[in-house]
């Protein structure tokens, strides 16, 4: 059985027609989540700034299916420059405290959809048994 998360409370409507989150299994797929507050306006200026934006949106988009950032198992992302993923790292090292890493992929982007954003975040991770 798959099951779709389209609209999440504290997260901006989608602005074009995807899930959220899709939960086929025990795996859930995160869309894309960049550093928009939940009506849909950037939040911060430099990578490290919206990283925390997108941390929380995460969090929020992985509790509305019943799961954590503790269940993230692979991190996509997108960056308008890959040499400020440095910034991004430190935020993560402070989200990951207990040394249990996901998998990381980076990768430089042209464009990320909207003027000013500088990254883009999409994960897999293994859902709690509900």
């Amino acid at each position: 059985m798959i099951k779709y998360y389209n609209n999440i409370s504290g997260l901006v409507k989608p602005l074009e027609p995807y899930s959220y989150v899709v939960r086929t299994g025990q795996t859930l797929y995160l869309a894309g989540q960049v550093a928009l507050d939940e009506n849909g306006s950037i939040v911060g200026t430099t990578t490290k700034e919206q990283a925390i934006q997108v941390w929380k949106n995460i969090a929020i988009a992985l509790a509305a299916a019943g799961s954590s950032i503790e269940d993230i198992v692979k991190i996509n992302y997108y960056l308008q420059d890959v040499r400020e993923l440095s910034e991004e790292i430190e935020i993560r090292k402070t989200i990951f405290a207990t040394n249990k890493f996901p998998a990381v992929t980076a990768v430089q982007a042209a464009a990320l959809g909207l003027p000013g954003l500088r990254l883009e975040v999409d994960i897999v991770a293994v859902a709690k048994n509900a």
